[in-house]
């Protein structure tokens, strides 16, 4: 009996002890259950695993990984608020991240950010916070064993925050994206964090955005229980130009002019925001031939297409407030001309195959479709603002003397009956190519693969302007298959380095093919390119199969998520934006000096030599270190303010 009330009162003591700990532990979680933290736009964390996926990157020995952990601090998060700096018609961005310390799901999530205050002065333009949506990558990139950052889960696609219902009992009727961790809709298994992208708009107006610091909170509520972030942004006293004069571009046959106009404006508008122009060539006016004579119908195409060549669908009247271009054209357009070629569509006007172009009677008829569209164009577009392009499709990327001498006899044409218009033509043209179509053509988009810069000097000097295009690292030859540079799996950094590199070159611009492929898809599926063929070069030996993350899309297709209606933006989006906004940087401070010394001194701080035939197997052709580039950004915009003075 004794023993037998001993075990009882050892069972209850141990119960006693139990009971506290687990008391505890509550207590513990009720004070601490989730962290709130900052990270730059320039890196991306992995939602399961908390890791930043820039460190990652084995191409080149890093010291990135050394830095501690930047979720706790980093370059613009102290660990306990956020200091943004930025000039006036910039877009400055942060990530707060959201991390969940327990195994239970966090419901309810409320966020809140207020406007920039100074004083009584206050930006009139709100904060635009994003949800990221993350993307698994299943299979690497082909031909990039070194490159890439891996498998595993990817923050991408940007969801506009008007979009996240926190609270349901407000909606009645329809599907909604709740907002909790883990993700209801993304479904990540094991998902720890939840990343939430900030944009900031500085205005243009200097009465709207006096230089000084600016105050923000960012207020995030679980459970009845409250966190607040400090954000401070200083905005600089100098200004980015409102029209994207750089004219960085992406070009995709058939994407734009295939749409609904309501998702095509949004498309357009969405682009301008960001500074990337849109080419897309194949937007064909009706045409009629009879007897020879050619019949143009524009009033559907104008009808269509004048809001942008003019500015207007870049206005208050098409719902296009306080972004960058306000009231700007397009900054390229692509003419709907082409010829039958490579991919055996049909020309425009179509005047037969190869043999038969050159005919006096067809030429006939694609001298008038010229002049007619110039005569109807003339009113309607300003080409000192937007760079009218010739791009015949049919010949892209077409290495043989018989193509050549093609665009010889329209690169002729169109300086004769179009001067207004560049003739672009693209792919890695070696030198006899050149010699052959160097005087009749204006503009080449050179493939970085074969951008050797003493030999395209030459063609710099000759009045040429060069376009970087294709892929922006070379692990081995064959990454020239493609000639976009929009990985997922590689370094976020790559989409920046372009526009730098552009000035490093004293390239005119760069051009990368595909704006959404796949962007259905694209939600659950990175792999927007996937090629498999049993035959195969044998520079193609060990690759039999292609399969890319993520090239040629940089947007997301509305619809394809409960409660999302219109198309997101990727965070290689904004990449490329911030690029576009530093090269802007360097033309200010170049125009500041009178040269361009001093420019290209921050710009070799960070840029090697990345392209050519050098490259092919060097990765080291950039810095990775994003501390570093946003110290050189930081060091440039000293350099203006002072130029200023």
């Amino acid at each position: 009996m004794i023993r037998f009330t001993k075990f009882i009162l050892c069972l209850l003591a141990l119960n006693a002890f139990s009971f506290g700990t687990k008391t505890y532990a509550s207590d513990l979680w009720q004070a601490n259950p989730w962290k709130l933290r900052a990270l730059p736009s320039s890196v991306r964390l992995d939602p399961v695993t908390n890791e930043i996926i820039e460190h990652r990157f084995k191409g080149v020995p890093s010291n990135q990984a050394g830095k501690g952990n930047l979720l706790d601090k980093n370059w613009l998060f102290d660990g306990k608020k956020v200091s943004l700096h930025g000039a006036r018609g910039e877009y400055v961005s942060f990530q707060l991240v959201l991390t969940n310390e327990t195994d239970a799901e966090l419901t309810g999530i409320k966020l809140d950010m207020t406007p920039f205050k100074n004083g009584n002065s206050e930006l009139n333009i709100k904060p635009e916070l994003f949800l990221e949506w993350s993307v698994n990558v299943q299979s690497t990139s082909t031909g990039y064993p070194k490159s890439t950052l891996g498998k595993g889960w990817y923050p991408d696609a940007l969801i506009p925050f008007k979009y996240i219902q926190t609270d349901s009992t407000k909606v009645h009727g329809r599907w909604v994206y709740p907002f909790t961790l883990p993700d209801f809709n993304n479904r990540i298994s094991g998902q720890r964090s939840q990343i939430i992208w900030v944009d900031q708009f500085i205005p243009l107006d200097v009465q709207k955005a006096k230089p000084g610091r600016y105050q923000s909170t960012i207020t995030v509520t679980i459970g009845g229980q409250s966190r607040q972030m400090p954000i401070s942004l200083t905005v600089w006293d100098f200004e980015l130009p409102n029209e994207n004069a750089f004219k960085a571009s992406l070009q995709h046959e058939g994407f734009l002019s295939r749409m609904e106009e309501k998702q095509e404006l949004a498309v357009y508008q969405l682009f301008k925001r960001n500074r990337i122009s849109l080419m897309d060539p194949t937007y064909d006016p009706e045409i009629q031939v009879k007897n020879g004579k050619v019949e143009i119908q524009w009033d559907k195409l104008d009808k269509r297409l004048k809001k942008y060549l003019t500015g207007q669908a870049f206005t208050k009247e098409h719902g296009y407030i306080d972004g960058p271009g306000y009231g700007e054209p397009l900054e390229t357009f692509a003419l709907p001309f082409d010829v039958y070629g490579k991919h055996g569509t049909a020309g425009w006007p179509d005047i037969g195959k190869p043999e038969v172009e050159r005919n006096a009677a067809n030429q006939a008829i694609y001298t008038s479709s010229i002049r007619q569209v110039r005569q109807h164009l003339l009113p309607m577009v300003n080409p000192k603002k937007t760079l009218l392009t010739v791009y015949l499709n049919g010949l892209d990327e077409s290495y043989f003397p018989e193509a050549w001498s093609r665009m010889v006899f329209y690169g002729n044409l169109f300086k004769k009956e179009y001067p207004e218009a560049r003739f672009r033509v693209d792919g890695g043209y070696n030198k006899d190519a050149m010699d052959v179509i160097g005087k009749s053509i204006t503009d080449w988009a050179s493939h970085t693969i074969s951008y050797n810069i003493d030999t395209v000097k030459h063609y710099q000097q000759m009045g040429i302007k060069d376009w970087l295009y294709g892929p922006m690292l070379y692990e081995q030859k064959l990454n020239s298959w493609v000639g976009s540079s929009t990985f997922i799996d590689l370094p976020l950094v790559n989409d920046r380095a372009i526009s730098w590199s552009c000035w490093k070159y004293k390239t005119y611009s760069w051009i990368s093919w595909g704006v959404g492929a796949g962007w259905e898809r694209g939600w659950y599926d990175p792999e927007s390119w996937k090629d498999f063929y049993k035959e195969a070069s044998e520079a193609d030996a060990e690759f039999t199969y292609r399969q890319f993350n993520g090239n040629g899309s940089v947007i997301y297709k509305p619809g394809m998520v409960p409660n999302v209606s219109e198309p997101c933006p990727s965070i290689r989006l904004k990449t490329m934006r911030d690029g576009v906004q530093d090269y802007e940087y360097l033309r200010l401070l170049a125009r500041l000096d009178g040269n361009s010394k001093r420019a290209d001194a921050l710009v070799d701080q960070l840029i090697k030599e990345p392209f050519g035939d050098k490259s092919i197997g060097n990765l080291d052709v950039w810095s990775y270190d994003q501390e570093q580039w946003y110290k050189v950004r930081m060091e440039l915009a000293e350099l203006i303010l002072k130029s200023k003075k």
